[in-house]
């Protein structure tokens, strides 16, 4: 039941200060993952086949989206340019660590999506931050 909850608050853009570990999935039902399950800093963020492992389990606290070690998404470099790379990376505060659910997208700094780069659901596929255009490849749930 709790789980319902929490995926429709993640669905409707609802905020919380709770944490919530959950595995955010996209297109193809594959998962946001931490590339080779590595806690370091500038670790790729890519789409993966969901296999339940702590490199997928993400809590959402305060705007922050935090995954291995406590460590944030990450937009690289601070950019809200099209294509730039998603990260971990240790979390700061900054304003490219800053998340917000909207409609099942995730929008981050410049009110630029989370994306699956190309649109394609193939097994480690980078995730960018990408101008908003509701696609498939920037639909997001938990579950």
């Amino acid at each position: 039941m709790i789980k319902k909850i929490i995926a429709i608050l993640f669905m409707i853009g609802a905020s919380s200060s709770a944490c919530h570990s959950a595995e955010i999935v996209g297109i193809g039902g594959k998962c946001l993952d931490v590339k080779g399950g590595s806690s370091a800093n500038s670790t790729e963020i890519i789409l993966y086949r969901c296999h339940g492992g702590k490199n997928q389990r993400w809590e959402v606290i305060d705007g922050a989206i935090k995954g291995l070690g406590g460590k944030c998404l990450d937009v690289k470099g601070g950019s809200s340019a099209n294509s730039t790379e998603i990260i971990l990376y240790r979390c700061h505060g900054g304003e490219n660590q800053q998340w917000e659910v909207v409609n099942g997208a995730i929008k981050g700094i410049g009110g630029k999506c989370l994306d699956v780069k190309g649109g394609g659901s193939a097994d480690s596929t980078q995730i960018i931050l990408y101008s908003c255009h509701g696609g498939d490849n920037q639909r997001w749930i938990i579950r």
